[in-house]
């Protein structure tokens, strides 16, 4: 393995961990707007928080292309689940290799 590569994989696990810390504090704040009564900035907040969810997914898919060298195992993450409103589970893995949660559901309208 390349030295560029090494550093790579180690730097990975340290950025995911902030960019998840950030999206939870990111949610935090929209709903302590939404009960505050400021629907429209919590409403940015969420999207921000979802932007920095789909920056941990494609972390992932890097940690997985370094280990492995391809993605050829699917990514159950909820990147590509049919979200459900009352999901609990939503970004709340852990850092490590993927996971095919119990509740995951392809979204249709994404093409394979």
């Amino acid at each position: 393995m390349n030295e560029t590569k090494e550093k790579l994989q180690k730097i990975l696990p340290h950025w995911e961990e902030h960019l998840a810390e950030h999206g939870q504090e990111l949610e935090n704040w929209a709903e302590r707007l939404e009960e505050e009564g400021e629907p429209r900035l919590a409403a940015k907040l969420k999207e921000a928080s979802l932007l920095l969810a789909s920056a941990r997914l494609k972390l992932a898919e890097a940690k997985i292309i370094a280990e492995s060298g391809s993605l050829a195992e699917e990514l159950a993450l909820c990147a590509i689940c049919a979200w459900r409103e009352t999901c609990q589970k939503r970004f709340s893995r852990d850092t490590g290799s993927p996971f095919r949660c119990p509740d995951f559901t392809r979204d249709v309208t994404l093409k394979a």
